[in-house]
């Protein structure tokens, strides 16, 4: 039995979900936790032992029209996007879809702060890349009504 890895990415604009991706079952998409989740081949960075290394997570997309337009809403419109990693055992019935059993080895949550690309590739830059044991939202949109008054000396 072999190990595998599975990637997925949800974008949300605060409101709803504009677009939930996985990179594990090519060409298709999948049910996983009462949603659907459609292939899209991505690459993403950032991420490190369950945390996020650096100051940016980045996510990789093909350049084609309908990423750019929605890369292009996403930085206007400061989305927040969710990578999650999760193993699996792989006991070669990986195209049956998602395996009962996965564990969520590390993600991150980051609003969408720059976005950069060529004819091939857009990538988008994600800020405030935050580790998943700290809170889970970016700490410039924290303000004293979320928080409470901080302490004073």
């Amino acid at each position: 039995m072999n190990r595998a890895q599975m990637v997925r990415v949800t974008l949300a604009d605060g409101a709803a979900v504009i677009a939930r991706w996985q990179s594990a079952w090519i060409n298709r998409p999948v049910v996983w936790d009462g949603f659907q989740w459609d292939y899209q081949q991505f690459d993403w960075g950032g991420l490190l032992s369950g945390q996020a290394g650096g100051e940016q997570a980045t996510i990789t997309l093909p350049a084609t029209p309908s990423i750019r337009a929605l890369a292009e809403q996403a930085l206007l419109g400061a989305w927040l996007a969710t990578i999650e990693v999760y193993a699996a055992d792989d006991d070669g019935t990986a195209d049956a879809g998602p395996p009962e059993f996965t564990v969520l080895t590390s993600s991150t949550v980051g609003e969408v702060i720059g976005a950069s690309g060529g004819l091939t590739s857009i990538t988008l830059q994600l800020g405030s890349a935050l580790s998943p044991v700290g809170a889970q939202f970016p700490p410039r949109a924290a303000t004293t009504a979320l928080i409470g008054v901080p302490c004073r000396l």
